[in-house]
């Protein structure tokens, strides 16, 4: 049966230096909404969306969330131009091996890639850009599409099926994989597999969530495979 791998983004393909990304909602915010918010006020990124971060910087300030709809686009395109000069080797690093491992995905046809990712669609695959890894994908969910990061997954589903023009992909054959707990919950509410990336310290934390498969980093690509075979053998 053939795989479809649902890639988060953030802290899995790659990471972006710390309070970048904030400063860049901080400003871009006060740009579009005229609504100034400290960093102290700032919610957390990892796992959220960022319609959920938007909402939620709104909520901390006391500022109607009515009011973020109407300006999305500008507020995304904003963004966007804020993010570019931020996305080179000296601001984003690459999770070990996941570059070679892509390659390897791409030229093996049990095994279909897309995205579920908390990013909105052209700030990942700005992102990705940096290092030439958009390629490899061409579509998913992103954090434009809902607040509510266990919803993304059916949505990447649908668009794959429509790209490959055939309902192949389903819970059951489509794993999650992702390096926070909300990815794994995403899975987990969707009957989908994950696999979560993380530090050794943190796998017990990750195997009592229930998580399917747990690994640091794609360096050791036997592992990976290995870990796919024994995901769908149990």
């Amino acid at each position: 049966m053939k795989k479809l791998l649902l890639f988060d983004i953030d802290g899995t393909i790659l990471n972006m230096k710390m309070g970048v990304s904030k400063n860049i909602f901080i400003d871009t915010f006060f740009d579009i909404y005229g609504q100034s918010i400290s960093l102290d006020q700032m919610p957390r990124f990892s796992g959220n969306t960022d319609l959920q971060i938007l909402n939620q910087m709104a909520d901390a300030i006391g500022y109607d969330r009515k009011y973020i709809i109407p300006k999305l686009d500008d507020f995304w395109n904003l963004k966007l131009l804020r993010f570019k000069q931020f996305c080179t080797s000296e601001y984003i690093e690459l999770i070990p091996g996941v570059d070679k491992l892509l390659e390897s995905l791409k030229s093996n046809k049990e095994y279909e890639l897309s995205l579920v990712t908390g990013n909105s669609i052209k700030n990942a695959f700005q992102k990705l850009s940096s290092y030439k890894l958009d390629r490899y994908f061409t579509d998913g969910a992103f954090g434009n599409d809902n607040s509510n990061r266990n919803l993304l997954p059916p949505i990447a589903l649908d668009r794959v099926n429509t790209r490959v023009g055939n309902a192949i992909y389903r819970s059951e054959n489509t794993i999650i994989i992702g390096d926070t707990n909300s990815d794994l919950l995403a899975a987990k509410t969707n009957d989908m597999k994950a696999m979560i990336i993380a530090k050794e310290e943190d796998h017990d934390t990750f195997r009592e969530q229930k998580a399917d498969s747990l690994m640091s980093d794609f360096s050791d690509l036997d592992q990976f495979y290995n870990e796919m075979n024994r995901i769908y053998s149990q």
